[in-house]
């Protein structure tokens, strides 16, 4: 099956960080490269989380979302997925986790994400 990563699990990944759990460490490695994702808002986020100074990262920014985005498909944001992101019923109203829920959901992905509220919805399949 397909996977999704949210934000912090494919920035611990590709900076090697233990707070990746196992389990979702052994799924990505075991699946084909054609196999993962990440959304566009994904980039954009980090971006933000870099230009705060809340995410270090040891290279240019851009050239680290470059080398991010290479390592994965990247999903562009579409109308069908806006929309769902607003119609799901998540207890949160963070927009990035909202669009990667819908965007998970549109590709029948499961979802790389340590979040406990999309977790506890049950709305898609999480690895963690």
């Amino acid at each position: 099956m397909s996977l999704l990563l949210d934000t912090h699990a494919a920035l611990w990944l590709v900076q090697g960080d233990a707070r990746l759990s196992d389990a979702a460490r052994r799924r990505i490695e075991r699946a084909p490269r054609n196999d993962l994702y990440v959304s566009d808002l994904l980039l954009l986020e980090l971006a933000m989380l870099i230009r705060k100074r809340r995410v270090t990262v040891k290279t240019e920014p851009t050239a680290f979302l470059d080398r991010l985005a290479r390592r994965f498909a990247v999903v562009p944001l579409d109308a069908t997925i806006a929309v769902r992101a607003m119609d799901l019923l998540l207890p949160q109203g963070d927009p990035f986790d909202r669009v990667f829920v819908a965007t998970a959901l549109a590709l029948d992905a499961e979802l790389v994400t340590r979040d406990a509220a999309i977790r506890e919805s049950g709305l898609v399949s999480v690895v963690w």
